[in-house]
């Protein structure tokens, strides 16, 4: 007879799921590549607007499509009334990622794209932007909600890592500080097929709405083993 052994529950690591265009991990390499580009030549030449041009559309964008994009971004990055209203009704101690994933859904509320059920690419290009566009303000909002200070809107002269910087602080930042944070953001803007993502997918592939995928997705996002 034999022995009994013990079973290592591994879930899902070393299986491969799915294959992506988007972006490649290769960690042996040490290498990240965003749509055929490598995360060192965009940090260096891109700006965080750029890359999301790219993640979305498949290609860099040219000037014009970059500050059509850039000037999307800005007029969608301010938060409905509300939802900042719903947002200073929560204990101060809540926290951020809890936030951040009770105010998404909320935004699908004051979605057009949503609430007519349209369920075309041009309307996923939309909504992607606008959540871009808005998950910066939320993070800023709930700082400022928690440490009683007042709220600040956007600035319509403001690129969108320099406009967190300002909704956070309340003061227009240095270039260089804004800079730091913009490479930053491209560095994080994209990590292939890990936990977040799957759990979005796995949301989205019920014909749910982005604002439902993305939530599912902070979600798994706030566990300590993501």
């Amino acid at each position: 007879m034999e022995a009994c052994k013990p079973i290592l529950n591994t879930g899902l690591r070393g299986f491969v799921v799915a294959q992506s265009r988007i972006c490649d991990v290769d960690g042996a390499n040490g290498r990240l590549i965003y749509r055929g580009y490598l995360i060192q030549d965009l940090a260096r030449r891109a700006s965080f607007e750029e890359t999301a041009y790219l993640l979305l559309y498949e290609k860099l964008p040219g000037k014009a499509e970059l500050e059509a994009f850039k000037r999307r971004i800005r007029d969608q990055q301010g938060l409905p009334d509300g939802v900042i209203a719903a947002m200073k009704t929560m204990p101060k101690n809540a926290l951020p990622m809890d936030v951040l994933q009770s105010v998404v859904p909320m935004l699908a509320q004051h979605d057009e794209d949503v609430t007519s059920r349209d369920q075309s690419m041009d309307a996923s290009l939309r909504m992607a932007a606008k959540l871009i566009a808005k998950f910066s303000a939320i993070v800023a909002v709930w700082h400022r909600i928690r440490n009683d200070r007042e709220v600040i809107q956007p600035s319509p002269d403001l690129d969108h890592a320099a406009n967190f910087l300002y909704m956070l602080n309340g003061e227009i930042p240095d270039e260089q500080v804004a800079r730091f944070l913009d490479v930053a953001l491209v560095c994080h803007a994209e990590h292939s097929f890990n936990a977040s993502t799957f759990a979005a997918r796995e949301v989205a592939s019920t014909r749910a709405h982005m604002y439902a995928s993305v939530a599912g997705a902070v979600g798994s996002l706030s566990g300590d083993l993501h």
